[in-house]
């Protein structure tokens, strides 16, 4: 009946020293898991700052383009005035 016993609780034991060893080996398994998600997860990161970067530059350039167009106009008109403030005015009789 001891030697059952004994018996038994070996088994026991052996089986229980087993199981770590695959449970490390899942645990390797799933470090490399979140290595692969961080660095997914920084590229994706990358992605986007780029994608805001490029959308700042562009907004920027607009923005340069829609002032120029503006700063040409309101000096096309300040030579118009000047123009035609310097023209004597034609006289109808």
């Amino acid at each position: 009946m001891k030697r059952i016993a004994v018996l038994t609780l070996l088994v026991v034991l052996g089986a229980g020293r087993s199981m770590p060893t695959k449970a490390q080996g899942t645990a390797i398994q799933n470090d490399h898991q979140v290595e692969k998600l961080a660095e997914k997860k920084q590229k994706a990161l990358y992605k986007y700052q780029k994608q805001q970067q490029k959308a700042q530059q562009k907004a920027q350039r607009d923005a340069d383009k829609k002032q120029q167009k503006a700063a040409k106009k309101y000096d096309k008109e300040q030579r118009k005035m000047l123009k035609d403030s310097t023209v004597p005015a034609k006289h109808s009789s």
